[in-house]
């Protein structure tokens, strides 16, 4: 490469596996070949008209300059309200920062908490940037299993068996991405105590918070934040409003933590998208649109986890999980694995999207080999093609 040297810590790094399944999908796809892909992390629906309108309003109204790097007093206030509203936590606009997206939120808390030779705990599996994130700081992770005959739940008691005694931080998501585990509030107290036991940060992304099944309730790491000072949230508009590509997120944490973010943001990205923040401010404080269209949505991902689930769990070899949040299923494929002597998931993805041409996750990125992520963020009858490829793909020799 002509001479050229990278620095340590991007020679280091591991790319997205999530990003690279999307990619080879549509390199195939862009071959002409009728791909079905159940690779890819974000909702199919449209961003709500509403929201869309309040984002089109302000490019109109020339909102188009610098805003506080922190994000727009209005927009912090409206979304430490959220968390007063749903949680009783107790938070104002000082708790607050808005950054692009909740991975930059998530990053930047990682760079102003952890440092070189700190250990920070995350439960396996895990969102395949965490891990990255973590070392980026110079931060080791520390791996804390759970198990899919447990429903991937992750426990203080796991914390307390795995974990180093010197463990700087833990990070928690809820709903799960990729297993669709929800942490249920009694568990997330226990989760609390043990960090804060060691003097340890608890960072809890929420960014599929309103996307739960059967009737659960999330329990936010907010609602503790009068009980322990080492907590920090992070969420988005990305799921909830369908606005991946508005890249708009947020932190909630102590002031003195949101100001040292900020100053670090101030050096990086600055604040999110003026227009995108118009949106959320829309998205968050029209209740009566929100909730509507998150509704909508729900019911569309419910009947999809249904078809997805019931599909795979009639394939033998694979075992399916129901998934309490969230819209993907991590299913173990082992078993099937082994039977068309396949050397792990990513070889297994590598033959499903070459025979059958269906786009997935394999589950080694998210630290577990014997899974595959697929996600149901797609149209109905595209899921249900792709889970017959899938079915006849498994049942050939």
């Amino acid at each position: 490469m002509n001479g050229w040297k990278f620095s340590r810590r991007i020679a280091a790094l591991a790319p997205s596996s999530t990003t690279a399944a999307g990619k080879k999908a549509k390199a195939l796809a862009a071959t002409g070949v009728d791909v079905v892909d159940l690779s890819i992390g974000e909702p199919d629906f449209a961003t709500p008209d509403f929201v869309g309108r309040a984002g089109a309003r302000a490019i109109e109204a020339g909102q188009t300059k610098y805003t506080d790097v922190a994000g727009e007093a209005r927009l912090r206030d409206a979304i430490a309200a959220k968390y007063v509203r749903e949680q009783g936590a107790a938070v104002t606009r000082d708790n607050v920062i808005v950054t692009a997206g909740a991975k930059q939120a998530v990053f930047n808390v990682c760079q102003a908490l952890f440092d070189e030779g700190d250990a920070v705990a995350l439960f396996s599996p895990y969102w395949v940037s965490f891990p990255e994130m973590v070392r980026l700081t110079g931060a080791s992770p520390a791996f804390v299993p759970t198990a899919l005959d447990a429903g991937w739940h992750p426990t203080a008691r796991a914390l307390e068996a795995s974990a180093p005694a010197a463990t700087r931080g833990v990070i928690v998501n809820s709903p799960n991405n990729p297993t669709g585990a929800v942490v249920a509030p009694e568990e997330l107290s226990r989760i609390a105590d043990w960090c804060a036991a060691r003097g340890a940060w608890l960072v809890y992304d929420e960014t599929y918070d309103r996307f739960l099944y059967d009737g659960r309730r999330h329990a936010s790491a907010a609602a503790l934040r009068s009980k322990y000072e080492r907590i920090v949230v992070t969420g988005a508009a990305s799921k909830t409003w369908a606005m991946t590509g508005w890249r708009l997120g947020w932190a909630v944490g102590p002031p003195e933590l949101v100001a040292a973010i900020a100053a670090y943001q101030s050096h990086t990205t600055s604040n999110a998208s003026s227009i995108s923040q118009a949106a959320a401010l829309e998205a968050l404080t029209d209740l009566a649109g929100t909730s509507a269209a998150v509704a909508a949505m729900l019911a569309r991902y419910t009947e999809r986890r249904r078809l997805m689930v019931e599909g795979l769990g009639a394939v033998s070899g694979v075992r399916c999980p129901n998934p309490e949040g969230a819209f993907y299923v991590f299913a173990d494929v082992s078993a099937l694995a082994g039977r068309k002597g396949l050397g792990g998931s990513a070889a297994f993805c590598d033959r499903l999207l070459a025979e059958a041409h269906v786009a997935a996750v394999p589950g080694d990125a998210f630290g577990d080999d014997a899974c595959v992520r697929f996600s149901f963020a797609t149209e109905e009858a595209r899921l249900v093609e792709g889970v017959r490829r899938f079915a006849a793909w498994a049942a050939a020799r």
